[in-house]
């Protein structure tokens, strides 16, 4: 890209709009990871017991690694979350602004 059109994209409203609705949308997305991560050390830290317990009589399966498994698949939806909504909208408004602003 030529640095004057890299310079008008820079500086066009649409893009410092876009920039800040991506950022709004990933800082979302990862607190409420975090929120998951932290609850799941908090629960391991003060409630030990409870993680080491079988999810139900006669499993060997505890409730700490159910719970690690999904966290893990919490925590990929998220990814996909995230990707779906970047291939989506996020490309989309990229593509407009560039059309835009190459006029």
């Amino acid at each position: 890209m030529p640095d004057e059109l890299y310079e008008r994209v820079l500086t066009h409203p649409k893009f410092a709009e876009m920039t800040k609705s991506r950022a709004r949308f990933s800082w979302r997305l990862a607190l409420i990871v975090l929120a998951v991560y932290y609850t799941f050390v908090l629960a391991s830290a003060l409630a030990p017991d409870l993680l080491g317990r079988p999810i139900a009589e006669g499993m060997t399966f505890s409730v700490g690694l159910t719970a690690g498994i999904v966290i893990t698949i919490f925590c990929s939806l998220m990814t996909g979350v995230y990707v779906l909504r970047a291939n989506g909208r996020y490309d989309a408004m990229n593509r407009d602004l560039i059309e835009e602003v190459s006029r």
